[in-house]
């Protein structure tokens, strides 16, 4: 009992006699500066632990422990947690990656899209990441900025653009075709002087260089200005069909046009009735088509590509054939 009495009596005067210390405030300082400043106060750091923060930069104080303002006394510990800065992510390998893929991918890893440049590439399909910054798993700030290299594929052909004026405009769709080139626009315009569908001007001129991309307008003649055909009327087909009537003679049936020019015969021959009469013409000629059955017109037929609606061609006119059906009672005949 004398022994703990003695002790105790030592620690509390010991106690009494250190110096009290107020904190100051360690947090957001620099850990050198911190371990410096507690050395010289005569108290101990313990580091406790680190952690990332997005406010706290790399290497400087999170927390202590006692508080700022705390009266503490010398030789004593005071806790700190050391911040880890803002948390870094790795980056993907996004190289020949399609784009959407690879904005999901920076999402995903919490990074943000920057900016995307697009230029050609033979080796990198179109539209995939040819490549990135930061590089592939490199590490960066969360949420941080990455950009991208895209390709819009393989660089386009060059060619020398032909001449088309002059030409009917089915010919000239062949030749934009085998320079493997597109119409893109087909307009018309009025002369009096040249026969209808002829290609008075075109866009780009002759001799410019074009490539599969570059737009094409042709100017087509026609009777009446400023219509536009959809120039995939050039590559489409209509069919046309008449029904022969049931009988039991086969019909002499002609099918007559003038979709190259002078009238020419599509068809001219033979059919058994009741059977069906299929003529396949382009849906980019205007033209017109007459349907003769025994030397007897009985449909005329207006093929127009400057009419955005015509999809089977404007029945100009149409016969009723006579119709023979079989007796319905042997007492009972009907016409």
């Amino acid at each position: 009992m004398v022994a703990g009495g003695i002790a105790y009596y030592a620690i509390r005067v010991f106690t009494q006699s250190a110096d009290e210390i107020v904190l100051p405030e360690l947090t957001g300082k620099n850990i050198l500066y911190v371990l410096e400043t507690l050395t010289n106060m005569g108290l101990n750091a313990k580091l406790y632990g680190t952690r990332y923060d997005d406010a706290i930069p790399k290497y400087a104080v999170l927390s202590q422990d006692p508080q700022p303002g705390a009266t503490i006394k010398k030789g004593r510990d005071v806790v700190i947690y050391i911040s880890k800065g803002k948390k870094e992510n790795i980056l993907p390998d996004l190289r020949q990656i399609p784009l959407k893929q690879a904005l999901i991918l920076l999402e995903k890893n919490e990074f943000q899209k920057g900016r995307i440049v697009v230029t050609y590439s033979a080796q990198t399909e179109k539209d995939s990441v040819i490549s990135q910054y930061p590089e592939p798993y490199s590490t960066a700030l969360k949420a941080s900025f990455c950009d991208l290299l895209v390709s819009r594929g393989d660089m386009p052909k060059g060619f020398v653009m032909p001449d088309l004026t002059g030409l009917r405009l089915e010919n000239a769709s062949l030749v934009v075709a085998a320079h493997h080139l597109g119409i893109s626009s087909i307009l018309s315009n009025v002369d009096l002087t040249r026969d209808f569908g002829i290609v008075l001007s075109q866009t780009p001129e002759t001799g410019s260089r074009v490539t599969g991309n570059t737009p094409i307008t042709l100017i087509v003649n026609n009777s009446e200005k400023n219509r536009q055909m959809p120039p995939d009327k050039l590559t489409s087909i209509i069919l046309l069909t008449h029904a022969l009537p049931p009988g039991f003679l086969n019909r002499h049936v002609r099918v007559e046009t003038d979709m190259f020019g002078p009238i020419l015969d599509l068809y001219n021959g033979y059919m058994k009735p009741g059977t069906d009469i299929n003529i396949m013409v382009p849906a980019g000629i205007k033209a017109k088509l007459n349907f003769f059955i025994d030397h007897v017109l009985v449909k005329a037929i207006i093929i127009d590509p400057w009419k955005e609606d015509t999809t089977t061609g404007d029945l100009l006119w149409e016969s009723s054939l006579p119709q023979f059906y079989q007796p319905i009672s042997p007492d009972l005949v009907t016409n």
